[in-house]
């Protein structure tokens, strides 16, 4: 992005910065929201989505797995899937995640990105947007992931909406499947920094600032003039700037109905 040197060039602008992020350290479970399941066949009783603390990470102790069975009748399908996604008034959506498996032999397991607007739980809502082999995943034992093991999935097909994101591994006594530091990003757009019956105040300020917003406030967050998310909130009306340098910030104010409004605020 672009470095902006006045409060003109702000008004003409679009902030890039991370909508949904998951590196699973902060938790002794799967983190809150996120949901397992098993394909529409059920097999695959003995495993299932974890965390596991293991070197196979990018950022240390933890990253998601799920283990390969063996079985008859068919193949496992083992689901992880996001909490709900919010992208109102994101375009040029990406997903980014680490990800591994574990043994050098190709076991013909496939692994999937999936997508649902509709619903976390319902196999038929979810649309296939990325698929892979084992050839595409570096097997390197417990080694930790490098960028090398970074991969990408072109989400802007669902620009502007709500989205489940499903990471879907099939196989039959295959490979194990290990992610980490999944993210969802994407460019904030329409700018709205005159929206009425909404206001932060005191501005300028030299710490704690209250909004006033006519809906209920999901999440606030503080912005850099580079697009830089300095401070997060959820729930609230009221965030405390007073460790942050004088200067000129941004302030994005989202909705429980997924409205958003950013206005600027200035720091004393």
């Amino acid at each position: 992005m672009k470095k902006i040197y006045s409060l003109v060039l702000i008004a003409m602008t679009t902030f890039g910065y991370g909508q949904f992020s998951e590196n699973f350290d902060a938790a002794a479970s799967l983190p809150s929201g996120w949901t397992t399941f098993r394909g529409a066949n059920t097999l695959g009783t003995a495993f299932d989505w974890t965390f596991i603390a293991t070197p196979r990470n990018f950022s240390p102790p933890n990253s998601a797995f799920v283990r390969y069975e063996a079985n008859t009748g068919g193949s496992n399908e083992d689901w992880l899937v996001t909490p709900l996604i919010n992208l109102t008034n994101y375009t040029g959506v990406n997903l980014s995640f680490y990800g591994g498996q574990q043994y050098t032999p190709n076991y013909f397991s496939t692994y999937e990105i999936r997508v649902s607007t509709t619903s976390q739980t319902s196999i038929d809502d979810f649309d296939s947007v990325q698929s892979y082999s084992e050839t595409d995943f570096l097997s390197t034992g417990a080694a930790p992931f490098t960028a090398a093991d970074l991969k990408t999935v072109d989400l802007s097909a669902y620009n502007g909406q709500q989205i489940y994101v499903a990471f879907v591994m099939t196989n039959d006594d295959g490979d194990n499947w290990f992610l980490d530091n999944i993210a969802v990003t994407g460019t904030l757009s329409n700018i709205d920094f005159t929206s009425e019956n909404t206001s932060v105040y005191p501005n300028p300020t030299n710490g704690i600032v209250t909004i006033q917003f006519n809906e209920e406030i999901e999440s606030v967050k503080v912005f850099g003039l580079l697009g830089n998310v300095l401070k997060s909130y959820t729930n609230t009306n009221t965030i405390d700037l007073s460790d942050l340098n004088s200067g000129n910030y941004i302030v994005s104010i989202v909705s429980a109905n997924g409205n958003v409004v950013t206005k600027k605020i200035v720091k004393n």
